[in-house]
């Protein structure tokens, strides 16, 4: 008997669970204990909001209801007789399906699924499968440091490579601060520039140690791609039909300066973008709670259902995105979801986004490669974005973006856009060049364009050509 399930198993619970055979018969059949069955159901089920609230039946209480309905004329009927009633009763309780507390645990092959206005729980097999390899491989991928730590651990570097001490003796002085971490893990991080004024230079034998083969990466959270990669998202699109993800980006102006994160709803292309100082998880962070203030929870769950980044280690803290603190002001640490989920595109297959890549080309005509955006404002950002989105666009039939995202959100999506400082350019008036920002951005891209083509010096004999 093996001891890891694979596809072709949880395929085959899958279809005997859709078949109403119940979890003893599906041990038995596999081998397996019944433990592991319904451990493998509850551990790997998918969440869905197929159906919610199709019915007021969503309330415990429908049978026995006999409240009179709210803001409404007519007080002799009922409320559990007028659509959504259970939205503003104070006596609401949500119902709770026995099927889902007990054997089968999913919902898979229920009778009542195209009716019931309950939360659903789903089983497939494809995105268990997926959970639990990115789950193994994971969990072997090491430890990684928070930015606290990671901030800690430079401090202490720093001070004792220019006392002319080892890494070695660095870390037996500061054991716990080092615990869990080789002395080759650190090498490569100094290697590698993580830690700012602790170059490869200062080390005492540098010459005599060869530069790791591969970079390692620290992210806030180093197993934020369990449960989130594109196979899973392929499974909770299936359970969540008409959702499409939104994607996001970052783009780098210069090294260390300034960084633009940007996003496209793929449906009306429409893209936003945000000036930022550094590429950090809790920069996102920020940015997501600024639009989920601004947006509304209602519209802001319509614009970010599914988000999808690629594996920067500023996306790296997935739980902060889809979760707020409510109660920021006393620094509460109670977090709350925002009801969107977040996924990762495969490691180098930026194919997976392409919306937001395009964006990116369009970007590029403002922006140029390699001049740094430092001296650039959020309202510089916000006329570049006005004028990408007013592009009109094959694709739309003939239509830009900004009207594609106004007919599909209405008035609420217009101030939105309004709020953000997106507005509607003139056909006529729209321009894709680096003058748009004005003179100094104008000369800031110049420079970059020569340096690009081998012009080292603005004013020599080859820019004067």
């Amino acid at each position: 008997m093996a001891k890891h399930m694979d596809s072709v198993v949880r395929g085959q619970i899958q279809f005997w669970v859709e078949s109403h055979k119940s979890v003893a018969w599906i041990a038995r059949s596999l081998g397996k204990p019944p433990s592991t069955i319904w451990r493998e159901l509850i551990n790997h089920r998918m969440p869905s909001d197929k159906g919610y609230g199709c019915s007021n039946r969503l309330c415990a209480r429908f049978d026995v209801c006999t409240r009179p309905s709210y803001g409404a004329t007519d007080y002799k009927s009922l409320a559990k007789n007028k659509p959504g009633c259970f939205e503003a009763c104070p006596d609401f309780r949500e119902a709770v399906c026995e099927r889902l507390s007990s054997a089968p645990f999913v919902c898979n092959g229920c009778e009542h699924e195209r009716s019931c206005p309950l939360m659903k729980r789903f089983y497939l097999a494809d995105g268990a499968e997926a959970a639990y390899r990115s789950a193994l491989v994971n969990s072997r991928t090491g430890v990684h440091p928070d930015d606290e730590t990671a901030a800690k651990m430079g401090a202490a570097v720093r001070d004792g490579l220019r006392k002319g001490q080892s890494v070695r003796h660095i870390l037996r002085a500061n054991g716990e601060l080092f615990a869990g971490y080789a002395d080759s893990t650190v090498y490569g991080w100094i290697n590698d520039g993580l830690f700012a004024g602790a170059g490869r230079s200062m080390l005492p034998f540098a010459c005599s140690r060869r530069k790791p083969h591969k970079k390692p990466v620290t992210k806030t959270n180093a197993k934020c791609r369990v449960g989130r990669t594109m196979k899973e998202l392929y499974a909770w699109l299936q359970a969540h039909p008409g959702v499409t993800p939104t994607e996001i980006d970052t783009v780098i102006g210069s090294i260390s300066g300034k960084v633009l994160y940007t996003m496209c709803f793929p449906k009306s292309r429409l893209a936003l973008a945000f000036l930022r100082d550094a590429k950090t998880s809790q920069t996102t962070t920020r940015i997501f709670n600024m639009l989920w203030e601004l947006a509304g929870p209602k519209l802001f769950k319509r614009l970010f259902a599914v988000v999808l980044p690629d594996n920067g280690p500023e996306f790296s803290d997935p739980e902060t995105i889809e979760k707020y603190r409510p109660d920021p002001v006393h620094n509460s640490t109670k977090l709350v979801p925002r009801g969107i989920k977040v996924f990762f595109c495969d490691p180098y297959c930026s194919s997976q986004k392409p919306h937001v890549e395009r964006v990116h080309i369009e970007l590029r005509r403002i922006f140029e490669k390699g001049a740094p955006f430092d001296s650039l404002m959020q309202e510089h950002v916000n006329l570049a974005m006005s004028h990408v989105n007013s592009l009109t666009r094959d694709s739309l039939g003939g239509k830009c973006a900004y009207d594609a995202f106004v007919e599909e959100f209405g008035d609420e999506g217009r101030r939105f856009l309004d709020a953000l400082g997106i507005r509607r350019i003139p056909a006529s008036e729209v321009t894709l060049h680096p003058f748009l920002l004005g003179e100094k951005f104008q000369r800031i891209a110049d420079k970059a364009v020569l340096r690009k083509n081998g012009v080292k010096k603005p004013g020599t004999d080859e820019l004067k050509k």
